[in-house]
């Protein structure tokens, strides 16, 4: 009973580090953190709390034209908010975040596996990939009456063009 009892103070312990650590913070947070750290990381419970708070920020859309055997073209985003159920919306997320957040060198394998899906589910023949960086703005545009999805906020950058029966 006393070590189910230690290893609960210690679990909530461990819970409650996780966000209070997050940027920026004491040192006294930190030190918790520390010592937190490798049963946060061994029962993945270190959440992306950055996501959140104190800075969040921005996020990655993955775009894409498909071409088709007949000629006919097809644009789309993921994540794309008409998703439904949410669960595969937070799916398509993830995807875009994991591409923008990972390696530089992992982007060429990453974007043909994307890629070689979008061919396979919607029978194009071809596929155009970008990564969309949306950035948050600030206080002060903000306090402007900037907003937040404001066309200068987004920014694009090329990831490459995919021919189906290469992938």
């Amino acid at each position: 009973m006393v070590l189910v009892n230690v290893w609960l103070v210690y679990h909530l312990f461990a819970i409650v580090m996780a966000p209070a650590s997050v940027g920026p913070s004491s040192g006294l947070e930190y030190a918790g953190w520390q010592a937190a750290s490798p049963y946060l990381q061994t029962l993945n419970l270190n959440h992306g709390y950055h996501f959140f708070a104190p800075d969040p920020g921005g996020s990655a859309l993955v775009s894409y034209v498909l071409e088709y055997p007949d000629g006919r073209s097809e644009t789309g985003r993921f994540p794309n908010r008409e998703i439904f159920p949410r669960l595969l919306y937070h799916r398509h997320f993830m995807l875009s975040e994991y591409l923008a957040n990972s390696d530089p060198q992992q982007h060429a394998v990453i974007c043909r596996s994307y890629a070689r899906n979008l061919c396979r589910r919607t029978g194009a023949s071809k596929v155009t990939l970008s990564l969309v960086s949306h950035g948050l703005a600030s206080r002060d545009q903000v306090l402007q009456g900037v907003s937040l999805d404001h066309p200068e906020s987004y920014s694009e950058e090329p990831l490459g063009t995919f021919v189906a029966e290469e992938l």
